[in-house]
């Protein structure tokens, strides 16, 4: 084996380990989507949800404010956020497995670790579309592109961050 190759399969096996960095990307989406009551919880989901509503929603939530505090029983106030499932997280665990066996297979190659970033966050702006725009909040934004950015410098490429900003639509 060449220095290099033996160099690559080094990078290839940082790469791998960061595979299982994105679960915690993937628990907090399920989180989401498995609602288990906590009232402490719960009431700051509606008081934001309050803050942002418009006026006429406001008496709705005001009542369900008033029965979260009281323990009396209450919606789910996720539900306003759930615009995806189960099926969308697996298709987006998918995306970024696919993204790391990508860069595994692309030799560390500048140009061939463009096209693989480029292609996963399309995949990621279409996944974001489908579920309108609620698959992806801030938290999730960051912790995406620091594992694209890091899994990427791991194959040797350092221009991730410039085209993760400019291909994102999340």
């Amino acid at each position: 084996m060449t220095i290099e190759s033996v160099e690559w399969v080094r990078k290839q096996e940082k790469i791998e380990s960061y595979r299982e960095q994105k679960q915690g990307i993937i628990d907090d989406l399920r989180v989401c989507i498995r609602y288990t009551p906590n009232r402490d919880n719960d009431l700051l989901c509606f008081m934001e949800q309050y803050l942002k509503a418009e006026t006429k929603n406001r008496p709705r939530l005001l009542e369900q404010i008033k029965h979260c505090i009281n323990g009396d029983e209450y919606e789910n106030p996720f539900l306003a956020y759930n615009h995806y499932d189960e099926r969308h997280i697996e298709e987006f665990d998918h995306i970024l497995n696919e993204y790391i066996d990508k860069l595994k297979l692309s030799g560390g190659e500048s140009t061939q670790v463009s096209r693989v970033i480029e292609s996963t966050i399309l995949k990621i702006n279409e996944l974001y579309d489908i579920c309108r725009g609620q698959l992806i909040d801030s938290w999730r934004n960051e912790r995406l592109t620091e594992y694209i950015v890091t899994a990427s410098r791991y194959a040797g490429f350092q221009n991730a961050e410039d085209i993760i900003e400019a291909k994102k639509q999340w």
